[in-house]
């Protein structure tokens, strides 16, 4: 991980979300590029606001998701350095941002995806339309008939090669989506009870067998809002800074990590940037 790179994508796919479009400035006034030790800032994807909503069938603003999506996935096509740390905006930057370094990389990626959210649901399954709540499911191809701003590639992940950690509020249609998928799933409640080691220890297990690359996703509302509140939809019972520093520097461990993904960070809501500060020290302490 000698060759590091950051970049911006500050999407959000509801217009009340616009907070989080404003993470990727925040967190590097916080210090974040310092926590990543002088990388190659690559500076935003240029995607515009959204100040309007536009209801696209079962979705809304599809067009608006897309055109970020293709933008995203435009600029990490040719990606040739060795990590990326890509600071969201919203969980859905991840389908732009796996197509792209799934063409520039090769191979077959892994997923390590840390959210209280399943992210799991498809257009007739999802209650709101919100694209927020199926974009690993986009990424994992389960959403085909819809154009996604990614072309004719295929998806660049696949259920087996899946670890979804920290959940606490799935929708019922996610968990019956998981049980028949080969992904495999630790709510939060398990990482509590098996422990934090040894979740760490069979998801880099699991990963490091099945994959030839590996993206950590880290929506930072898996950790306990207690801890990090600054978050569009805090979830008690979360994962404590600890524990998720142990999943993912077990990751790491592997020396196939080459993507971290943090998103949903929402500043307006972080008056005296204290999950921002908080959000940076986990980056030192796994970047140490």
């Amino acid at each position: 991980m000698s060759e590091r790179a950051l970049l911006g994508v500050p999407l959000y796919t509801l217009s009340r979300y616009h907070g989080m479009g404003d993470a990727p400035g925040a967190l590097r006034e916080a210090g974040l590029a310092g926590a990543h030790e002088s990388p190659n800032d690559l500076g935003d994807v240029e995607i515009p606001r959204l100040k309007d909503d536009l209801t696209e069938g079962r979705i809304k603003n599809l067009s608006h998701f897309r055109e970020a999506t293709s933008r995203t996935c435009a600029a990490l096509k040719s990606f040739r350095q060795g990590f990326l740390l890509i600071i969201g905006g919203e969980c859905s930057e991840t389908v732009g941002a796996m197509a792209g370094l799934a063409g520039a990389y090769g191979g077959k990626p892994g997923m390590l995806w840390l959210d209280a959210h399943g992210d799991f649901n498809v257009p007739d399954t999802s209650p709101s339309g919100y694209i927020g709540g199926m974009c690993l499911a986009m990424a994992c191809g389960m959403v085909r008939d819809l154009d996604l701003g990614i072309g004719q590639a295929p998806p660049p992940l696949a259920g087996e090669r899946l670890v979804h950690v920290g959940s606490r509020a799935l929708d019922p249609p996610e968990v019956v989506a998981f049980n028949s998928s080969p992904a495999k799933l630790f709510t939060a409640q398990q990482v509590k009870s098996i422990g934090a080691a040894e979740v760490a220890e069979e998801a880099a297990r699991h990963l490091d067998n099945r994959s030839d690359w590996i993206a950590c996703h880290l929506d930072v509302d898996v950790i306990d809002p207690e801890l990090i509140p600054a978050v569009s939809h805090p979830i008690p019972g979360g994962l404590t800074m600890e524990e998720t520093s142990t999943i993912i520097a077990k990751l790491m461990g592997t020396g196939k990590l080459r993507l971290i993904e943090l998103a949903a960070y929402n500043p307006p809501t972080d008056r005296r940037a204290d999950s921002a500060k908080r959000i940076v020290e986990l980056l030192n302490t796994l970047f140490a």
